[in-house]
Parts: structure tokens; C-alpha cells; sequence
């Protein structure tokens, strides 16, 4: 895999799993991350905003979420929210790899 390749794909062959990702003073362990060549535009009821792509899954079954905006989003089913983990996929990569 070159130094172009997504970098999604350059992280699931680098770190072992899970992955943790420290935002805001605590703790997400990510226990799934999904190559770029398989996101697909989610599609569920509970979801009321623009477009996003699952890419990933933490220990408690919350989503890692692409935005149509380019943004990574962490999206908490029980309180129905989202919040902003990184400016893009690139910066969520990059932090992933700093935690190892």
C-alpha cells in the first residue's frame, strides 16, 4: 500500500485493535473501522441530518461517522447526539496513529 492510499486503509494495517482515540478527556475504544472502499451512505430512521458514512464502531456500539461536511463524528445512540472529533478523516487517522 503506497503513500497515497486512504488513510483508513493505511490505519487498519498499522495498529493493532482495538484502536483508542482520546477526545475531550476521555476514552473511546474503537473496536471497528471500516476500509474507505466499503462506506456507504447510512441510511436509518434514527438519523435526521445530511449525509454521513458509518466508518467505524466503538465498544459500546456508538458510530464513527463520515460528514458530508468531511468531518469525523462520533454519534451516541442513547443520547441521540453527535459531536466532532476531527476536522477531517486524514486528522482522525493521524490521532489514531499518535495513541499507539
Amino acid at each position: 500500500m503506497d503513500a497515497n492510499s486512504e488513510p483508513i486503509d493505511r490505519a487498519l494495517l498499522r495498529l493493532p485493535s482495538p484502536w483508542t482515540f482520546v477526545h475531550g478527556g476521555r476514552d473511546i475504544v474503537i473496536v471497528c473501522l471500516i476500509r474507505e472502499a466499503d462506506w456507504r451512505p447510512l441510511k436509518a430512521p434514527w438519523w435526521r441530518g445530511k449525509e454521513v458514512y458509518v466508518i467505524g464502531a466503538d465498544v459500546d456500539g456508538n458510530f464513527l461517522l463520515r460528514h458530508s461536511d468531511g468531518t469525523v463524528r462520533y454519534w451516541h445512540h442513547q443520547t441521540q447526539t453527535d459531536e466532532v472529533l476531527a476536522r477531517s478523516v486524514r486528522e482522525f487517522a493521524s490521532v489514531l496513529a499518535s495513541a499507539v
